[in-house]
């Protein structure tokens, strides 16, 4: 069954509670005029049995008692229709007695004259309220009766619930129609959001949602699209900028990986000339292999990709193992390496070959840019309070110092972006792609660390830190 539309819920909502709503307010006014009809007879009642007290209170102390029955025949008379009355003197006599048939149905129990306990009565399909007491008169007690009947008023009544029970439909059926116009009334903005959003493609990312003027739950749909928006464009322009920049760095490798093939198949050459051709192109094709995994790395760090399992790594051990295998390059660089690793446990929770990749990322950056005769500190120890660049924290922190030519604030503050290079590195290594910082930031990004890069001691070279959380023992490591 397919769902209701919102529109129709909202209708269908509304409608529920406005149902319940009037059927509670038609029947509270039912049941009201029902009690004040009861009430109001109940009233007449007591008026009538407190007036025919008196009426023999008056008769009594001006007439003698053989006149006494003679005037409530005439008293009978005058309240006939109003109520029905039946009086008994202490001797018996009846004094008044309407000529009713059933009226022996309706001599109800009697109560006390102070508290008159009215009841309801049917008498040949007719309601009637009928009450009985005893009424003291000097020294004289009469019984009296009396009852009134409801038909009238019980007519009233079934024509108002009739008169309800049609007009509470009738209401019913309008307020939907009003309710599901206003509802689509009140949806009109959402629809013209959803025609807008539907109309903006990667085209034309730049256009916005109208803005209501009122700060209500449509104007925070609005401004949450447009942030969206703002959100998508900027990661649609780094995304372009990003294929560009990659296509740049491919292109030269691959035109002159064609460009040496094409000189070598210009025309026959020695051995010597091909195997010099084939080299170059083996080189060109090694540094683009490079970038292409640099490229994918980067991808599937975008696509939240995990790089692989996580285990407990020594860090000590591990940057030891790295800058034993860059000895070879050490040296061929003429670069010295001064290695300080704390004897203090320097264990993580990451990827052991992530965390080496970001080794030799750090690494060969201060290698590359550090002259022949220069040096290279790398440090594996406990985070201190401070760090350089602002960074505090604690942990494991990895410094790799250089002595080389360093980064200016502005290079410092661009370093991690993809593919940007300083003026003085591409002057000094322009076989660099811009991609190993960014690359270190990811790396550290997924194990919660953190990386800086700040002026190395006396404001010569450059310092970079990274600092990994320690890793934590769970209970079964502790026995």
């Amino acid at each position: 069954m397919r769902p209701l539309s919102i529109r129709a819920r909202l209708t269908a909502g509304y409608l529920a509670v406005l149902t319940a709503a009037t059927l509670c307010l038609a029947g509270g006014v039912w049941w009201l005029f029902r009690e004040s009809v009861i009430r109001a007879a109940d009233a007449s009642l007591a008026g009538r049995v407190e007036g025919t007290k008196r009426f023999i209170e008056t008769t009594q102390r001006e007439l003698p008692p053989e006149e006494v029955s003679d005037e409530f025949k005439e008293f009978a008379d005058m309240t006939r229709g109003e109520a029905l009355i039946e009086v008994i003197d202490e001797h018996g006599r009846t004094l008044c007695i309407p000529a009713m048939a059933g009226w022996e149905q309706l001599r109800v129990s009697p109560s006390a004259a102070g508290a008159l306990r009215v009841q309801a009565r049917d008498v040949a399909g007719v309601p009637f309220r009928a009450v009985a007491t005893e009424i003291q008169v000097d020294a004289h007690r009469y019984r009296l009766w009396a009852a009134t009947s409801m038909a009238d008023a019980y007519g009233s009544l079934n024509r108002l619930g009739w008169l309800l029970a049609a007009l509470v439909p009738g209401v019913l059926v309008f307020a939907a129609a009003g309710g599901f116009w206003i509802s689509g009334r009140a949806l009109a903005p959402v629809d013209r959001i959803t025609r807008d959003v539907k109309s903006i493609s990667w085209r034309n990312l730049d256009r916005r949602l109208d803005e209501p003027a009122a700060d209500d739950e449509l104007r925070r749909l609005a401004v949450t699209f447009n942030d969206m928006l703002g959100r998508i464009q900027l990661a649609a322009a780094e995304m372009a900028r990003f294929t560009a920049d990659a296509s740049h760095e491919l292109r030269t490798p691959v035109s002159l990986t064609r460009t040496t093939a094409e000189v070598a198949l210009g025309r026959e050459r020695s051995a010597d000339e091909y195997r010099a051709a084939l080299t170059e192109i083996s080189s060109q094709m090694e540094r683009m292999s490079a970038l292409v995994n640099d490229l994918l790395l980067l991808a599937r760090a975008d696509a939240g990709v995990e790089p692989g399992a996580t285990t407990t790594v020594d860090l000590g051990a591990l940057v030891t193992e790295t800058t034993d295998a860059l000895g070879p390059t050490l040296a061929r660089e003429g670069v010295r390496l001064e290695l300080d690793v704390a004897p203090a446990s320097l264990t993580v929770d990451g990827n052991g070959e992530s965390l080496r990749r970001l080794l030799l990322i750090l690494l060969d950056n201060a290698i590359k840019y550090t002259p022949r005769d220069g040096h290279v500190t790398v440090r594996a120890s406990p985070a201190p309070e401070g760090s350089p660049g602002g960074l505090s924290s604690s942990g494991v922190a990895i410094d790799v110092i250089d002595s080389g030519t360093g980064l200016d604030a502005m290079d410092r503050v661009r370093a991690f972006d993809r593919f940007y290079r300083g003026a003085a590195a591409r002057q000094q290594a322009p076989e660099g792609s811009g991609l190993g910082l960014s690359i270190a930031r990811t790396i550290v990004d997924r194990h919660a660390g953190a990386i800086s890069l700040a002026p190395g001691p006396e404001d010569r070279g450059c310092w970079a830190r990274v600092v990994l959380p320690v890793h934590t023992l769970q209970p079964q490591e502790l026995t």
